[in-house]
């Protein structure tokens, strides 16, 4: 995790720039289906674990929550969520620790925990999802957008800090050895050069047989296609999607 958060803090302005523009995936693809699974949050209380900078932590204020929090590992990414925050008037607060430990900072149980793109950093998901079932209420709901298996399997194979060719970007969705790549916002990002981001990759049944473990139901499962106007305007981008998914988001509930 020492090295995950390097690497995060490292990186987290171009992330920003990159994942708040217009066209981002956060906003174009994850957005619109996370819309659509989300329960009345009015007077509610909210987590977003793994927040970074606040992207859909101030997504979810919309909604007029009594209370919500951000919880990320990355000092940097959460300077610019609390800058943001202040710029925006919000009244999101936001707490530095280890996301897959959430119980730790979460004092009291919530209506709603979300997460986007958190859990592929994590390697003990059964030990993420007991966290966040202890941090619920009973019939309380998480939401989780996570790099959809079929996708984190691609992600070249660790060896050392030797960068992965582009034939190294292929389908091994049995193997869970560490994954390196380029991310995006550093790959077309100038003030970056050989730099590598680690992960691991988890199937669909490590995730479901660590939501059962903990006492959650899965409510709905959601694949988001890339938007119709991109089969125009970003024909490459849109057939990518309809080749390989890139995310996978689920709905859970404690009962």
């Amino acid at each position: 995790m020492d090295e995950i958060k390097r690497d995060w803090n490292s990186m987290a302005r171009a992330y920003e720039e990159f994942n708040t523009a217009a066209d981002s995936y956060s906003y174009k693809i994850e957005w619109p289906c996370i819309r659509k699974l989300l329960p009345e949050l009015k007077g509610k209380t909210v987590v977003d674990l793994g927040c970074g900078t606040g992207i859909f932590t101030f997504l979810l204020e919309q909604g007029g929550p009594s209370r919500i929090m951000g919880i990320d590992l990355s000092e940097e990414m959460l300077q610019i969520a609390k800058d943001k925050a202040r710029e925006k008037g919000s009244r999101a607060e936001f707490v530095l620790y280890d996301g897959a430990k959430c119980s730790d900072v979460i004092s009291k149980p919530v209506d709603l925990i979300f997460s986007s793109t958190t859990s592929h950093y994590i390697e003990d998901l059964a030990q993420l999802f007991n966290n966040v079932s202890k941090s619920l209420k009973e019939g309380g709901e998480c939401i989780f957008s996570v790099i959809h298996p079929v996708y984190s399997a691609m992600y070249p194979v660790e060896h050392g800090d030797d960068f992965p060719g582009d034939e190294e970007w292929m389908v091994r969705y049995l193997d869970r050895s560490m994954r390196a790549y380029i991310q995006p916002w550093i790959e077309y990002n100038e003030a970056f050069e050989d730099h590598l981001s680690r992960s691991y990759h988890h199937t669909f049944a490590d995730y479901v047989n660590a939501i059962i473990g903990a006492g959650l139901t899965i409510e709905q499962i959601c694949e988001p296609m890339a938007p119709e106007e991109w089969k125009a305007v970003q024909p490459g981008r849109y057939e990518a999607f309809i080749e390989t998914p890139v995310y996978m988001i689920l709905k859970m509930k404690k009962r």
